[in-house]
């Protein structure tokens, strides 16, 4: 062999041990994930861009705002809390007004089928019972409220002249529509230091929740915009009530899973004790108790139980290739298999939605990445994918302080 087949042979092999010694860094990998795809993904959206909503003047219920609209709303706060550029914020500002011009009270909807109420919030037009019975939950509420009032905050936290006198009449809209769920007979004390929400009661035996005791994920999508709304206004109208409820999930229904170091619940701890939380709806749990902690102030939890929520993701999300998914945060005794390509299950991409963690632990955006990588080349546009992308990159930039 000539020397200068030895020189080029022995130079490859320093570039590859170059290589392997020094992988890309997660951002260079990750260019997929950038302010420049979200911009891309929101102008495609089919319904909550601004081209689309309000001009289109479509009336929607409270579950269309709940489930879809707030994913692309919050997703608009973090990503001004990603880049600081002002434009998300004027995205969000025309279509909460419109919002506010769509509740029972101003469209003369009845909010309670037979209660003659016309309340400043949204009802469901009686999606969940079949048409049966109209219903305002209050996770819908939590839900619609919680980017709404994270919107206020960030105004004043950042001093937006701009929005101020705007922030200001959301932050009044927002108190009458949370108020409908603080009415009496619908908290229930356990102790002293436990308590919990209740569903109105309008609508019992029709309506699943109607006076029982609220799920975990429903009910802090609901704290959570209260927790906003005491601080933001300096009140404690909520404040006990919030704290009693953190401390019931964690002392009666939370549970250690010691393999993994993590947590894990039910949805009750009275009935189905090991019908474990789906890893979508335990998703909004946790980021309700992760909203009043790191944006309300709420200190129930501390750090060393948001270290056992952040490796939930470990526990969900397989560390073998190919990424597989599990379905709920722990397992169930009938499950035929653990973990799930996404071809076998709807709950692959919902992992995403536990981004928000890696503010604690960046190896948690490490463990996500061929899922995100996923999202990426199935290139399909809905809520929670922009909530996915603004999340990442908010965290991101947290991450740099």
């Amino acid at each position: 062999m000539s020397k200068k087949k030895i020189f080029i042979l022995l130079l490859i092999a320093l570039v590859l041990l170059f290589f392997w010694n020094n992988p890309m860094k997660k951002e260079q990998e990750h260019e997929w994930i950038t302010q420049s795809l979200y911009d891309e993904w929101y102008e495609r959206q089919p319904t909550w861009s601004i081209k689309e909503f309000p001009k289109q003047g479509k009336q929607f219920n409270g579950h269309q705002y709940a489930w879809s609209w707030s994913y692309v709303a919050n997703s608009l706060i973090d990503m001004y809390k990603a880049t600081g550029d002002e434009k998300y914020l004027d995205q969000l500002v025309p279509q909460v007004e419109y919002i506010f011009t769509q509740t029972d009270q101003k469209l003369g909807i009845e909010s309670y089928t037979n209660s003659g109420l016309y309340l400043p919030a949204w009802s469901d037009g009686g999606h969940f019972t079949s048409g049966k019975f109209n219903y305002i939950y209050p996770v819908h509420t939590g839900m619609i409220i919680l980017p709404i009032l994270r919107f206020v905050d960030t105004v004043k936290e950042n001093h937006i002249t701009k929005y101020m006198e705007t922030a200001d009449r959301f932050l009044l809209e927002s108190g009458k529509a949370l108020a409908i769920h603080n009415q009496q007979k619908m908290w229930i004390d356990f102790s002293a230091n436990e308590g919990f929400y209740m569903g109105h009661s309008y609508g019992n035996g029709i309506v699943s929740e109607a006076d029982k005791i609220g799920i975990p994920n429903r009910i802090f999508a609901y704290l959570a915009a209260c927790g906003l709304y005491d601080k933001l206004t300096g009140e404690n109208i909520y404040t006990e009530q919030i704290e009693k409820s953190l401390r019931y999930f964690k002392q009666s229904l939370v549970k250690y899973d010691e393999e993994f170091d993590s947590y894990y619940w039910s949805y009750w701890d009275y009935s189905n004790a090991e019908n474990w939380e789906d890893i979508s709806h335990a998703a909004l749990t946790v980021y309700g108790i992760f909203i009043l902690h790191e944006e309300a102030g709420f200190k129930v939890f501390k750090k060393k139980d948001f270290e056992k929520f952040k490796n939930i993701v470990f526990k969900i999300v397989s560390e073998d290739a190919p990424t597989k998914v599990r379905k709920f945060i722990h397992p169930l005794k009938n499950e035929q298999k653990s973990y799930y390509t996404p071809k076998e299950s709807k709950y692959y991409f919902f992992a995403l939605r536990w981004s928000f963690l890696g503010l604690y632990d960046e190896k948690v955006l490490e463990r996500l990445d061929d899922v995100y990588e996923g999202l990426y080349y199935q290139n399909k546009v809905n809520s929670t994918g922009l909530f996915s992308i603004a999340l990442y990159l908010s965290v991101k930039e947290k991450l740099k302080d």
